[in-house]
């Protein structure tokens, strides 16, 4: 199974947005609305960051929010918010234009997640791609 088809429809494009935190909330919206995740578990990530630091950037201009499993995943998913303007953690963090919102239902289901989302980061050439995309349609064209 391919990024676009764990993905499944779970992609939005935002020209702009106001904190990291809303990026959040609008991010695994689609998993919200499709019954993967309740709204605790993205408060959990939200209150883990406030915590710990922006532990969820992963490389320049991406981050991976996510948190433990627990009772808020009632399955294994993931969503992508591309913010064309980009959005920053804290005043000493680099904007990140693209949020990878990880569920993890346990700590096995995810595996298949974490090795494709693991081809797609280890691919400089098409993060660039994917951060200088636009649209939904040119973020899946470069997936």
């Amino acid at each position: 199974m391919g990024i676009k088809k764990i993905l499944d429809g779970n992609i939005q494009v935002v020209d702009n947005i106001d904190s990291w935190e809303k990026a959040i909330e609008v991010g695994a919206n689609p998993l919200i609305e499709k019954g993967k995740i309740k709204y605790g578990y993205v408060e959990g990530i939200i209150q883990n960051i406030k915590t710990l630091g922006p532990y969820v950037i992963l490389i320049p201009g991406v981050a991976m929010p996510h948190a433990r499993p627990d009772e808020n995943v009632l399955e294994s998913s993931l969503a992508l918010l591309k913010i064309n303007e980009g959005v920053k953690f804290t005043e000493d963090t680099d904007k990140v234009y693209l949020m990878f919102i990880l569920a993890a239902k346990n700590s096995d289901s995810h595996i298949e997640i974490i090795e494709k989302l693991t081809d797609v980061l280890g691919d400089d050439e098409k993060i660039e791609k994917l951060i200088e995309s636009k649209t939904l349609e040119e973020i899946i064209n470069n997936l």
